[in-house]
């Protein structure tokens, strides 16, 4: 009640100034109930309870080590493929039976695709076995992983057997306090938090919502508080976050967190919250442009390619002076990396990233990781000015799942040649930190027993696994390759492709080109 209190003064302000007549309380209060009635029809049908299991007991996977590829059950077909299993086993499995929740886990989640696709914190599936989407109206299908990516804690579910009628949530044009333009969402922005989660004794037939507000946006959390390598790796170490008030259950991940017209403005998630009882703060993913571009990748079932700029930022404060005041310093700039082909050089300070201004490292990661690889950005320095940047890939080891892959040539997937710039990098290879990686694609993966690892066999005395730490492919066919979508178009539908391969850890003035025919 106190928040529609709140909301009072500024429906008054809003009535008098189109009618010029002061309206009662009491129409003020039902006029934010019709508000909040209307954004709970509008986005009720889209807020799922998505069911999780971790446990053993399944059979093997339908599609093997595929990642992901987690299938459905079938309890009946269970016993009768394990004559010895007790009836109970099986339905204690079956989790498209609400009565087995509380033996696993549970989550929320929204629907983002009306083919059946379910947005869910990366967290919430992590290490499933199966998973289940209980959806409103007693819908409900087994789903996939059909792409997630660790770093951004972000997965889309496919569902299996999606029900007709789905109806997608719709996204709102979040900016945040810290973009150039005007904010949509800043503290004290009311918001309706929305769960379709599990309570004993009770079904799963609509959502449950809760009125509050945005009570901060935070910049960062700055849970890793050490290196930048290990801030690079997650995005609740440098990315913005929504703090709010809306309670319902306490803590839960994948619910909505609305605008007052039913468009979703964040995702909830317990993964930053310490351990704090009721008072740990609540948290919500903010959906802003950024994410939803990376909502998008994970939809096609793409991998979430995070961008790189190729920059080294000092550790410390006094390990580099600013040479601008409100900029990140930039201690040394890699060699033919993104950075330096725009023409910024060494102890150059970064002021603005599109326009919006860049005070911290964590925020220079926010924008640069949700621009993504291969993708153009233009950066304000102290030094060169504003300059254009096409990103490379930032290698970070988090996992990811990635169901539209694309096909193997004969047996070899390849990269960003920024991957293995960055390996060079964290080796401390020095003819690679003095000369850079030249324009062209490291190795990814080579299939064993493939006519790529024959190949490869033949030139290279190390490893499979540690290929992909050495060779740079930079033509195929004759046909120069920068980026894997250039290297796959040259070699789609080719018979036999010829690729030309250096080594850059070699010295540039020794380099030898060799030449590998595949098959």
């Amino acid at each position: 009640m106190r928040y529609a209190a709140l909301a009072l003064p500024l429906l008054l302000t809003a009535s008098v100034a189109l009618t010029g007549q002061e309206p009662t309380s009491g129409e003020l209060l039902r006029a934010v109930e019709r508000q909040l009635q209307a954004a709970h029809a509008g986005a009720g049908p889209s807020v799922a309870c998505v069911v999780v299991s971790r446990s053993d007991q399944y059979p093997a996977k339908p599609g093997g080590d595929t990642p992901g590829r987690l299938g459905g059950f079938d309890p009946k077909q269970y016993l009768k493929d394990n004559p010895q299993a007790k009836p109970a086993v099986a339905n204690a499995l079956d989790l498209s039976d609400v009565r087995t929740i509380s033996d696993h886990g549970f989550a929320c989640g929204v629907v983002v695709d009306e083919k059946g696709l379910i947005l869910t914190p990366y967290h919430v599936v992590d290490g499933a076995t199966k998973v289940y989407v209980h959806l409103p109206g007693h819908a409900g299908s087994y789903a996939d992983i059909h792409a997630a990516d660790a770093r951004t804690d972000l997965a889309v579910l496919r569902l299996l057997d999606p029900p007709p009628g789905l109806r997608a949530i719709k996204f709102a044009d979040v900016k945040l306090p810290t973009d150039r333009a005007r904010p949509t969402v800043a503290p004290g922005k009311l918001a309706v938090l929305m769960a379709n989660a599990f309570v004993p004794g009770v079904r799963l037939n609509r959502p449950s919502a809760a009125l509050g507000s945005v009570t901060n946006v935070h910049s960062s959390l700055n849970l890793a508080g050490g290196k930048e390598v290990q801030r690079s790796t997650s995005y609740y170490y440098y990315g913005p976050l929504l703090e709010h008030d809306a309670k319902l259950n306490a803590g839960i991940s994948g619910a909505a967190l609305l605008n007052l017209d039913g468009e979703l403005i964040g995702l909830t998630t317990t993964a930053p919250v310490l351990s704090q009882g009721e008072k740990a703060p609540d948290y919500a993913l903010p959906m802003d442009d950024r994410l939803q571009r990376i909502v998008a990748v994970l939809c096609r079932g793409e991998e979430v390619e995070a961008g790189y700029l190729g920059v080294q930022i000092p550790n410390g404060p006094d390990a580099l002076p600013n040479m601008a005041p409100n900029g990140v310093a930039i201690s040394w700039v890699l060699p033919l990396g993104p950075l330096a082909l725009a023409g910024v050089r060494d102890r150059d300070t970064i002021t603005h990233i599109n326009g919006a201004r860049i005070r911290r490292y964590e925020e220079l990661l926010t924008h640069i990781s949700g621009a993504l690889a291969g993708s153009k950005v233009t950066i304000t320095t102290a030094q060169a000015g504003e300059v254009t940047v096409t990103l490379g890939k930032l290698q970070h080891g988090q996992p990811f799942i990635a169901s539209a892959r694309p096909a193997a040539v004969f047996g070899l997937r390849v990269d960003h040649g920024s991957m293995l710039a960055q390996l060079a990098q964290n080796n401390a290879n020095p003819q690679i930190l003095s000369e850079g990686v030249p324009p062209g694609v490291t190795i990814q993966e080579v299939a064993a027993d493939s006519p790529a690892a024959a190949a490869f066999k033949k030139i290279d005395d190390q490893k499979l696994s540690d290929v992909s730490k050495r060779w740079l492919i930079t033509h195929v066919n004759g046909a120069a390759v920068a980026t894997p979508r250039e290297f796959y178009a040259a070699a789609k539908d080719q018979k036999s492709v010829k690729l030309t391969l250096i080594d850059p850890t070699e010295a540039r003035a020794a380099r030898k080109a060799r030449e590998v025919t595949l098959p």
